[in-house]
């Protein structure tokens, strides 16, 4: 049976295009090969085999291993479980015997002194089994977990194929094949400071479990995944027709809302050393970064040099890095809350890339959390959140709620004003962004009519006001809000 070695892997989203080398030992002749360290993720039809040009190849094949081949894969590991088992027993056996010798109650013939040399020697007896039974169970548990993993590999492929060779000697081989063991998630880091920068690093978690460790593999990433169809959309006829209601019988029935779970984040714990006045400032250690291109259809990253990737675990690598501009400022939606919140402003084209995606966020060396970043592409800019500001204080209360009705019209009105007041604990100015609203129409019948809102940017499609100004040092500014609702008196209207 033939070994090969993973060597290269193009990991997509979800799959991954492998490339497994090997060397294979041939007379001259014809002959029929086995491949051995196949995953049973892989699929049969993308799998390609190329050898040396004295080598001719034909009626390549994929199967699963026969029951016989099953067996002789965990043969040598369960007769060494059987045999370390045998000894465990008889060792345990030998303590078992030397306690009962301990009991000199029934041996007459034995004298004082015997039974003292027999307990002063007992210890280091039993020492020494123990000793031994300590490293036979090791071994024992050792056995076992490779045997596990044997069992999960009985389901792997093996790969055939009829050769004919010129001459004997050993030829290199090559297979490559798609398979779902592997996937990648990207990620972000970004970082902020006193400069109106933004560093933006994208990193991958890149993991596989295709039973086998591969050891010192060049890697590329692909952002596609070859698992989401790439049949091209097609558009059914759109017919309209007039609503029906449909009679209802019986009680109202009720819908069920399922709630999104809530995100929680895991913090690693880490360790502080403390450093008596260092000489030299430490630098971070980072892996290379990847050499990025765009293909026709995804991005691709190629990394520099090999990695180890082991079943099961995962290794988090650095890809990009670039700096964007940004504009810092305070955020304040008193509606919402109370404080002010800190954010970046970049460029939406800045950041093109960073597409419905979780990022770290650190501002001046400081981790603020785990946010997930979807930037709008039909907006010019986008924030990205900083944290909560408590230097910036909020306030907002109603001044006034009037209700009437005019007779004339049949109309019922309500009056309603607000008063916003922010204040700054900063000792320097700071840029404002300060968001409120007023409610939108979607009726023609209902009538929203504004009174006041000092002088704010007004989205009439939404309703948002907004304020954008500079706040002084402990100052504190306020802003006015006033509407009126109309509607008929004989509805309903719940504000």
């Amino acid at each position: 049976m033939i070994i090969t070695q993973v060597k290269e892997a193009a990991i997509y989203r979800n799959g991954a295009y492998i490339t497994r080398l090997g060397n294979i030992e041939l007379k001259k002749g014809k002959q029929t090969i086995e491949i051995d360290t196949l995953s049973d993720k892989l699929d049969p039809s993308t799998l390609t085999l190329a050898l040396n040009e004295k080598v001719k190849g034909s009626n390549i094949r994929v199967n699963f291993r026969t029951p016989e081949q099953q067996s002789e894969l965990k043969k040598d590991l369960t007769d060494s479980l059987n045999k370390v088992k045998e000894q465990i027993a008889i060792y345990s056996e030998q303590i078992e015997i030397l306690k009962k010798n301990t009991d000199f109650s029934n041996k007459e013939s034995i004298s004082l002194k015997e039974m003292g040399e027999y307990i002063d020697a007992l210890p280091e007896k039993l020492a020494k089994i123990n000793d031994h039974l300590t490293k036979l169970k090791i071994e024992e548990e050792d056995l076992n977990k490779e045997l596990t993993k044997r069992s999960k590999k009985v389901r792997s492929y093996i790969v055939q194929a009829d050769l004919e060779c010129e001459e004997d000697g050993v030829y290199p081989l090559r297979l490559r094949s798609y398979e779902s063991s592997a996937s990648w998630t990207p990620f972000y880091e970004i970082h902020t400071g006193e400069e109106e920068k933004a560093s933006v690093r994208l990193r991958a978690k890149i993991r596989q479990n295709s039973l086998e460790d591969w050891k010192q593999i060049k890697i590329k990433l692909y952002t596609g995944d070859p698992s989401i169809s790439a049949d091209i959309p097609l558009l059914d006829p759109r017919h309209l027709s007039f609503y029906q209601p449909s009679p209802i019988f019986g009680g109202a029935r009720a819908a069920k809302m399922s709630a999104p779970a809530n995100g929680m984040m895991m913090m690693e714990e880490t360790m502080a050393m403390d450093v008596a006045e260092a000489e030299e400032e430490l630098i971070e250690v980072r892996y290379d970064e990847a050499s990025a291109s765009r293909s026709d259809t995804m991005m691709e990253y190629e990394l520099n040099g090999t990695y180890d990737l082991d079943n099961v675990n995962e290794i988090t690598l650095d890809l990009t890095s670039h700096d964007v501009d940004c504009r810092y400022h305070i955020i304040a939606v008193p509606k919402a809350d109370n404080f002010g919140y800190l954010a970046a402003e970049v460029k939406t084209q800045d950041i093109q890339e960073v597409l419905n995606s979780p990022a770290n966020i650190f501002h001046k060396e400081t981790f603020l959390g785990n946010f997930f970043l979807s930037p709008d592409q039909n907006k010019d800019t986008y924030d990205i959140s900083l944290g909560r500001d408590e230097s910036i204080r909020l306030k907002r209360q109603q001044t006034r709620k009037y209700r009437s009705n005019v007779l004339l019209k049949g109309q019922t009105k309500e009056e309603q004003a607000y008063e916003l007041e922010i204040s700054s604990l900063k000792d320097k100015s700071c840029s404002i962004t300060l968001i409120d609203q007023i409610p939108v129409s979607d009726d023609k019948t209902i009538i929203v009519d504004i009174d006041e809102i000092s002088n704010a940017k007004l989205d009439e499609k939404t309703g948002e006001l907004k304020w954008e100004f500079d706040l002084q040092p402990n100052e504190k500014r306020t802003f006015k809000i006033a509407y009126t609702i109309s509607w008929p008196k004989d509805k309903t209207l719940y504000i």
